[in-house]
């Protein structure tokens, strides 16, 4: 079970990403195109179709990649005010992202 904590800072990508990515590519994705660290901070993908999202987190000895799918609906589109190369999400408004399948769009 994933434990959201609110020491832990969360980093949301502002373009669909490819799901088959796995450990090495989303973490390249951090570092070109985010410009962060994926040490740093868990940072949050999800698909074009909005059905998929994956977070990676580095635990102390070495990254984890947390997947979750919905089969019924889809998560809460990301609509960004401002576009940035990440967008530092809160504890809550992550809960909110991973929690149920919707049909809107969410504001950040």
């Amino acid at each position: 079970m994933i434990n959201f904590t609110s020491r832990t800072q969360y980093y949301l990508s502002p373009e669909p990403t490819d799901m088959r990515n796995g450990r090495n590519g989303l973490a390249g994705i951090v570092r070109e195109l985010m410009g962060e660290d994926p040490y740093d901070y868990d940072n949050i993908f999800y698909s074009k179709d909005c059905r998929k999202v994956k977070i990676l987190h580095y635990d102390l000895n070495g990254f984890v990649m947390y997947e979750k799918w919905f089969d019924d609906g889809k998560f809460l589109k990301p609509k960004f005010i401002e576009m940035k190369k990440s967008h530092k999400i809160s504890r809550e408004t992550l809960i909110l992202f991973m929690s149920s399948p919707v049909q809107t769009e969410m504001v950040i």
